[in-house]
């Protein structure tokens, strides 16, 4: 597994490059094609980067040639490994969800200013200088893949030539810096699926001021499961991604409707630990003892409401 410093020199990252957004509905259509939890996690990460690829043209700065096997290596998986191959293919998965698109042209540069707003420049702008594309050596058959909704977010406003995707309009999106990518691709212990529970939060944070939800309401919204997200939730909290507050202890057997929801707030990169740092856990109780503290505190209730019925009434007059 490559550092942070390593992926940052070779994607050839700087301060400018950190936006990046991302349409809100992503989380319910992966969910609602993709079946295997990991490739869920797999398939937000693979669209955030070639998004990322995409708008900061890296296809004419990186090193090394942006394609499949690379895009895999940067995700933290081996090259070669097959299984995922279903959802990224032409005319795969997130083809066939109409969030990415194979194509042969790629931008080399783009630039971006008040009046013209943000323009790319292709490589087939370039065929003249055949010194450069050849400097480039970019193989004859090479495609990359086209981030859909960062140009249209469904097919009328495509069809229309209108581009209201992420690049050009950011509302129902959120935001989720490159230096978070980076810092969960280049930590075992995220990868993927660490980044995907994060940016979810993160969505839910930028509408919310902590952000309520319960565990079984967590594990419905991303379809990751139970066992999973517990470790990764850790995980998060540990590297202080992440903070929780909790309103009552854990209680096992506890019935849903007296179940309370944790509030999470995300923290921005600058706060990370590199290293596992301690956290504040949920207290634990036992279901004997949460239904008796709730009988007393019933009976202390009860007795308030008492003695305030026998409290001399003001005169009204």
């Amino acid at each position: 597994m490559m550092t942070y410093t390593e992926m940052e020199q070779l994607l050839q990252f700087n301060d400018y490059e950190s936006k990046i957004f991302i349409p809100n509905e992503i989380f319910g259509d992966l969910q609602r094609n993709i079946k295997n939890p990991s490739h869920i996690s797999f398939a937000y990460s693979y669209i955030y980067f070639v998004t990322w690829a995409y708008r900061y043209a890296k296809y004419g700065t990186v090193n090394e040639l942006i394609d499949q096997k690379f895009i895999k290596r940067i995700l933290g998986y081996n090259e070669n490994y097959k299984k995922l191959d279903y959802l990224i293919k032409q005319n795969g998965i997130l083809e066939q969800m109409n969030y990415i698109r194979t194509t042969k042209d790629f931008p080399l540069s783009y630039s971006y200013d008040e009046i013209e707003g943000l323009q790319f420049y292709y490589v087939d702008d370039f065929k003249e200088y055949t010194e450069y594309i050849k400097a480039l050596n970019v193989p004859k058959n090479y495609k990359i893949k086209f981030p859909v909704k960062a140009f249209y977010r469904d097919k009328e406003s495509e069809e229309d030539y209108y581009t209201d995707g992420t690049f050009f309009d950011v509302e129902r999106t959120h935001l989720v810096p490159f230096e978070v990518f980076m810092f969960c691709m280049t930590n075992e212990n995220l990868g993927c699926t660490g980044f995907y529970l994060y940016a979810f939060l993160r969505s839910k944070a930028q509408i919310f001021d902590g952000y309520d939800v319960s565990i079984e309401k967590l594990i419905e919204y991303t379809g990751i499961p139970e066992r999973t997200l517990y470790r990764y939730l850790d995980t998060l909290k540990k590297h202080n991604m992440i903070q929780c507050y909790f309103d009552k202890e854990y209680v096992p057997g506890l019935p849903k409707e007296e179940r309370r929801a944790n509030t999470y707030y995300v923290n921005e990169e600058h706060l990370f630990s590199d290293t596992v740092r301690p956290y504040k856990k949920r207290g634990f109780k036992t279901l004997k003892q949460y239904e008796w503290d709730k009988l007393l505190e019933e009976e202390m209730q009860e007795q308030v409401q008492q003695q305030m019925e026998f409290l001399p009434q003001k005169n009204e007059n």
